[in-house]
């Protein structure tokens, strides 16, 4: 009787496992921000071995030469190269580099101070909520783009800075969500049955609260990299972004601005790939919301 329970209940794990594989393999908005994603983590991983050419190599003579699919193009420049000679493609590989960074990091800086806020607001309540949410509607009332631009203006700007600034201007949503979210956990029977066995407040915090919330951060994690990298394609384009001649598709955008009438591809190709990457990431964090959620959509 003990050995048929016990594959009973191993026969309910494996079929567990498989019907939560087949609900993430059948959820196409998910598979294809995953093949998006992994894509460009690919490109920005082996750029020096998928980039023809340094990104950073000039040659004038080679200067605004078109991509293969216009006349005058050819398969040595397959993208063709900017208004310095810049092998375009080599440029775009490199500057998935940058996208990643500025949204891995932002999302990284944004998450630790939002959950931290969020857990103590939706743990502790009272005067600690209230002064949560009081810092949580100031963040809000303040405009992104500007106070970005300002502090950028005032710092510098290099891709520290941005990250920097970003991660400190994007933590609202993982505040509110882990607030929510930690309200709902601290009535649970598991928190309870902790308080009872003398468990600590950094115990209980530690041990039962933040495991349950990491299917939030991820999602969470996602939606804010997407916001991170579309506020950095606008901070270069505007020329206070990470600086020149690193190999940003914003700073690529802002580039070939000057010449939009002649060599329109300058900004059409940069602005595909942010457009795809920022796509990706969002059909990613709207999937797994769907996956990870049990009352989520399928």
């Amino acid at each position: 009787m003990t050995e048929a329970s016990a594959f009973s209940a191993e026969s309910s794990k494996v079929n567990a496992t498989k019907s939560r594989l087949f609900r993430w393999l059948r959820h196409g908005s998910l598979m294809l921000g995953l093949l998006i994603f992994v894509t460009v983590i690919v490109m920005a991983v082996f750029a020096p071995l998928l980039a023809p050419y340094d990104p950073y190599l000039q040659s004038l003579p080679a200067r605004f030469t078109p991509p293969v699919w216009l006349p005058g193009g050819g398969w040595e420049h397959p993208l063709g190269t900017d208004q310095l000679g810049r092998d375009y493609l080599s440029r775009i590989i490199y500057g998935a580099q940058i996208s990643l960074s500025i949204g891995v990091g932002t999302a990284i800086v944004s998450g630790i101070i939002g959950t931290f806020i969020g857990v103590c607001a939706g743990y502790f309540g009272g005067k600690v909520d209230s002064v949560a949410m009081f810092v949580i509607t100031a963040r809000l009332a303040m405009p992104v783009i500007l106070v970005a631009l300002a502090v950028v203006a005032l710092a510098g700007s290099s891709l520290t800075v941005v990250m920097l600034t970003l991660g400190f201007l994007l933590w609202d949503r993982f505040a509110l969500v882990i607030r929510a979210t930690t309200i709902q956990l601290r009535s649970s029977e598991f928190v309870t049955a902790a308080e009872l066995q003398g468990a600590s407040v950094l115990q209980i915090i530690g041990h039962e609260i933040l495991p349950n919330l990491l299917n939030n951060l991820i999602v969470v994690a996602t939606l804010e990299m997407a916001q991170a990298m579309i506020l950095e394609a606008a901070l270069s384009f505007l020329g206070l972004g990470v600086p020149a001649p690193l190999p940003s598709w914003g700073l690529m955008i802002s580039e070939g601005k000057a010449s939009i009438l002649f060599e329109p591809w300058l900004i059409t190709i940069p602005g595909v790939f942010l457009f795809a990457l920022v796509l990706g990431t969002n059909l990613l964090g709207d999937g797994l919301r769907d996956v990870m959620s049990p009352h989520g959509r399928n």
